[in-house]
């Protein structure tokens, strides 16, 4: 059930409890309004029995005409408490009375019934007495009975009033009740409040402190075995936190690979580093050769051309002197012709060496550039290990 049907059939049950105290209060202040105007009618049975004594009393000296006032007057007063008794025993809307619904008032409206009905036989009586000492005895005998009629009829009072008394006292006794009832559907509202939505907010607002705090524990679990919105915002919670655990493990693992890689991709700069220096020296060195060699062979050609020359000086000696000249210019033409081709391979070699000075000169621009694209290449090398380890730093601030 969620908490939504559960506030609402505490509320309704409220509402029904509410609603029946008020009826409640309202029956009971109905019945006790219905029994002041039956003690009032029962009170006044004493007053009017007082009253047809008195009027029997002046009837026994009055005159004609006084006497037959007093005798309507006595009539209608019988009249009156016949309606009187009727109306507390069956009801009366017109005087306001409820039919009698107690025990004891029944009880005691049944033992006055026939106790009313003699002493009102003996008011008339005196009212159809013709003669004087007909009329003494006649009233004397309601004097005589006036007294113990009106004790019964304040045993109909008392009955009334104590009828009363207990709808107070039941009153009392439910408004008691229904305050202690009251005060247990508090404490079992507030309990289930408490137990159902206040500690499952506490438990979530912990587990929330817990994740957003300095120890950020990705570890925590809520268990809640209930399907109403609690529930619902637990699991939605362990999801959330379960997820977010999985993204950070796999952040520290790619953290930790981008931190390998790094480290790899450092060490690789450096060696071809190292590579390229090698290389350079290398190429500096067999530059540096070429050189030599270009010089070398500038002297032998030098060298070449001298003799070539010294050679036609003695071949113009030869063809002067014209000592075994053909001998000597057959030598002298050999000598001619191996240092033409010394002097053309001289040419050959230094034309070699001069493109081997050009190559080796643009091949040690291009290593000059290569090395500062290593150098380059490990300055992000060493950035991209600061990054990865910033990233596991991060990462590192969930408990995973």
């Amino acid at each position: 059930m969620t908490i939504r049907n559960k506030l609402r059939i505490t509320l309704v049950a409220l509402f029904v409890f509410i609603i029946g105290l008020v009826g409640l209060n309202f029956v009971t202040f109905a019945q006790l309004d219905g029994d002041s105007p039956a003690v009032n009618a029962s009170g006044s049975l004493r007053m009017r029995a007082y009253q047809l004594a008195w009027l029997s009393a002046r009837l026994v000296p009055a005159d004609a005409d006084t006497a037959a006032d007093l005798r309507r007057t006595m009539l209608a007063q019988i009249e009156t408490y016949d309606r009187i008794l009727a109306g507390l025993r069956r009801g009366d809307a017109e005087m306001n009375l409820r039919p009698a619904s107690d025990e004891e008032v029944k009880e005691q409206l049944r033992t006055l019934q026939p106790l009313w009905e003699e002493y009102r036989t003996h008011v008339f009586a005196v009212a159809g007495a013709v003669g004087t000492e007909e009329k003494y005895e006649a009233n004397a005998v309601v004097a005589a009975e006036v007294v113990g009629y009106v004790a019964e009829v304040d045993k109909l009072v008392t009955a009334y009033d104590n009828a009363s008394q207990e709808k107070i006292s039941v009153s009392k006794k439910i408004g008691v009740g229904v305050t202690v009832l009251a005060f247990l559907i508090f404490v079992i509202s507030s309990y289930c409040i408490i137990t159902e939505v206040l500690r499952p907010i506490a438990a979530l607002t912990a587990s929330f402190r817990d994740v957003a705090g300095k120890e950020a524990d990705l570890t925590q679990q809520l268990t809640a075995k209930r399907s109403d919105e609690i529930g619902r915002i637990v699991q939605s919670f362990n999801t959330f936190v379960r997820d977010l655990r999985q993204i950070m493990q796999r952040a520290q693992a790619c953290a930790t690979e981008v931190s390998g890689l790094s480290d790899t991709m450092w060490r690789a700069s450096v060696e071809n580093s190292k590579a390229v220096e090698c290389n350079a020296i290398a190429i500096t060195n067999v530059a540096a050769h070429a050189s030599e060699q270009d010089e070398n062979i500038q002297m032998l050609d030098a060298s070449m051309h001298g003799i070539s020359a010294h050679l036609e000086e003695m071949q113009a000696l030869a063809q002067t002197g014209n000592v075994n000249g053909t001998e000597l210019l057959t030598s002298i033409e050999a000598v001619r012709a191996c240092a033409q081709l010394a002097a053309s391979a001289s040419e050959e070699v230094a034309k070699a060496s001069r493109e081997i000075t050009a190559h080796a000169t643009d091949s040690a621009a291009a290593i000059e550039q290569e090395t500062a694209s290593l150098d380059a290449f490990a300055a992000t090398s060493e950035q991209l290990k600061g990054l990865a380890a910033d990233l596991d730093a991060l990462v590192g601030r969930f408990k995973v």
